[in-house]
């Protein structure tokens, strides 16, 4: 039978990646459960501020195995909150890449099989019991194969509040496991919560709350003089990149899938390389058929030697702060964290106006937006920047100067507008002040 079961523990314990990891708080001792055994636990960070409103006990839940923007934003998000104080649990798959990370973190982790029609009515009723034995009062879950599982099980065993979160833009197959399962919506940009209201879900169900950017490690965000310890990091990465001060770098980081449009970055860029031999184009990532595609591309276009495919690196945000400019011609973007870390170590933005980019970004002043299939606007965006300084330092500075005064970014002011739509939920479900 495929219930819950405790994993091996690792053979030692590794950081969490820099896109993934916050500045100041150190992990505590590994955690893990089963759902029908019994817990190893671990002793909570001293670092946990008191929260605004009376603490809660949530489990989160995420089907998928890998580790991209959705599981950054989980696994972000679920340290946010127990600073707070909330006493958090998660429930994964085995292999789970999140999973590993949140126990190495000191979490708490339920491990489930999830796939198949006998492991979804397994897993429903190994949940209803894991529920009804802890007492979460939030239940929330991200995918559709762990909603199913998850949100029935909870529902069946009375949780309080049960949430699907939506971190994704593409289209809506079901409407069960955002109408009929849960009892309220949680999503990361106003863009996406259109999406699901001309679908169908009712507007006063659903939240929204943005994805947490936080500063690099790195930054020394304390400093005497901040700015200047991001633009020593610039000339430490390019140094490292090969890259000299007089050479214009356009760096993109993101995963290489078609919907990224890396492909029509390459093209855009082309005509400008061509014009500019100190102009090359970075791209970080990988991920297959695109880099073979990306790999023909730019001797097709006759500009291989000033593009780089560097595939994936670790500590791609402190790279990031080697670029000059930052660009992503993305096809769909429910939100889009990237652009907030382009903005934390201050390089201007060229993007495509579609999902929720634009509200990660302020048009005009640290980003040029194209719209989406419009490759010369894509390469006067690109030409803009490349061949202003000025202009580039100075939209470099406007982003950095929104980061570190944008409250719903951080940590602090995502988890008061999660903590205020699980009260506010909470209340309206009948449960009162918790």
């Amino acid at each position: 039978m495929d219930a819950f079961h405790p994993r091996v523990a690792l053979p030692f314990a590794r950081p969490a990646p820099d896109h993934v990891a916050r500045s100041g708080t150190a992990p505590a001792p590994a955690t893990q459960a089963d759902a029908d055994g019994d817990t190893a636990p671990g002793p909570r960070s001293a670092l946990n501020a008191a929260p605004a409103l009376a603490p809660l006990k949530i489990l989160h839940a995420e089907a998928a195995k890998g580790f991209g923007g959705q599981e950054i934003y989980i696994y972000r998000h679920m340290l946010a909150m127990r600073d707070r104080g909330h006493d958090v649990s998660l429930l994964c798959q085995p292999g789970a890449r999140l999973g590993e990370l949140a126990r190495e973190a000191g979490f708490t982790v339920h491990w489930l099989k999830m796939g198949g029609l006998l492991r979804l009515m397994r897993g429903i009723w190994s949940v209803k019991r894991l529920v009804a034995r802890q007492g979460f009062d939030v239940v929330n879950t991200t995918s559709r194969r762990d909603s199913l599982i998850a949100a029935a099980g909870a529902r069946l065993a009375g949780a309080p509040l049960v949430v699907r979160s939506r971190h994704l833009m593409s289209p809506i197959n079901s409407l069960l496991t955002y109408t009929g399962l849960p009892h309220r919506v949680m999503t990361v940009s106003s863009y996406v919560k259109q999406l699901l209201v001309s679908r169908g879900v009712d507007n006063t169900r659903i939240g929204i709350v943005p994805p947490i950017a936080v500063p690099p490690q790195w930054s020394q965000i304390d400093s005497a003089d901040p700015w200047q310890c991001v633009q020593d990091t610039r000339a430490q990465v390019r140094a490292e990149l090969g890259f000299d001060q007089a050479q214009v770098v356009v760096g993109c980081v993101a995963v290489l899938r078609e919907p990224k449009g890396h492909l029509d970055l390459l093209q855009a860029i082309a005509p400008l390389c061509r014009q500019h031999p100190d102009l090359h184009l970075v791209i970080v990532g990988d991920g297959q058929p695109v880099m073979d595609r990306l790999v023909a591309l730019r001797r097709e276009l006759g500009v291989a030697s000033q593009v780089h495919l560097l595939g994936y690196r670790h500590g791609a945000c402190r790279l990031m702060a080697g670029f000059d400019v930052f660009a992503l011609a993305t096809h769909k973007e429910a939100a889009g964290t990237v652009f907030l870390e382009a903005a934390h170590v201050g390089v201007p933005i060229v993007a495509t106006r579609v999902g929720g980019v634009p509200e990660m970004v302020l048009e005009g002043s640290n980003a040029i937006l194209a719209p989406l299939g419009d490759r010369p606007a894509l390469t006067e965006a690109l030409q803009a920047l490349v061949e202003n300084p000025a202009l580039r330092q100075r939209m470099g500075r406007a982003g950095w100067e929104w980061m570190r005064s944008a409250q719903r970014f951080t940590p602090s002011g995502h988890t008061e507008a999660t903590e205020h739509y699980y009260h506010q939920w909470l209340k309206e479900l009948g449960h009162g002040q918790r």
